[in-house]
């Protein structure tokens, strides 16, 4: 039903129009332009959190090279941050459709929550970055601190 997942974080913060060919040339992925969605490349997946802030997911280990190059090639007022510590990537299978409305608040309906949406929303009592992929699963992002709580509450989930 879930895996946890090794990845890195990122915080990117700028102007968008700043920030975007450099981010592009880096990451090998565009900003997300449209509020709550992200871009997906590869091992790397960019979700927009707010008109000039990024959570970029990276591939662990990589995170201190990725920062250094993206701090090299932006001008300008920004800010790179290595946020890894603080979040943690849960993979939701494609039927934990119910798993998410009974976590959260959130409509998930194909219609109103689509593939390539993300959404920063409250999921079993805590704060959560929750994105629709392609393939019908879920990525569900946490607070480090939340993590073993989140894993249980998932665990719990699967065997009801």
């Amino acid at each position: 039903m879930f895996s946890q997942e090794a990845k890195a974080f990122l915080n990117v913060r700028g102007a968008a129009d700043a920030l975007r060919n450099s981010v592009a040339d880096v990451l090998g992925v565009d900003l997300p332009a449209e509020p709550c969605t992200f871009v997906r490349a590869e091992t790397v997946a960019a979700y927009w959190l707010a008109p000039d802030e990024w959570l970029a997911m990276v591939p662990s280990g990589e995170q201190t090279q990725l920062a250094a190059k993206l701090r090299d090639a932006l001008m300008g007022h920004f800010s790179v941050a290595d946020v890894s510590g603080a979040h943690v990537l849960f993979n939701l299978d494609a039927g934990a459709d119910a798993v998410l409305r009974n976590s959260s608040p959130c409509d998930f309906h194909p219609r109103a929550f689509p593939p390539g949406r993300c959404r920063q929303t409250v999921f079993a009592k805590t704060h959560a970055l929750i994105a629709a992929n392609a393939d019908g699963r879920w990525d569900l992002i946490v607070r480090t601190s939340y993590a073993d709580y989140v894993r249980l509450w998932l665990e719990r989930c699967a065997t009801a």
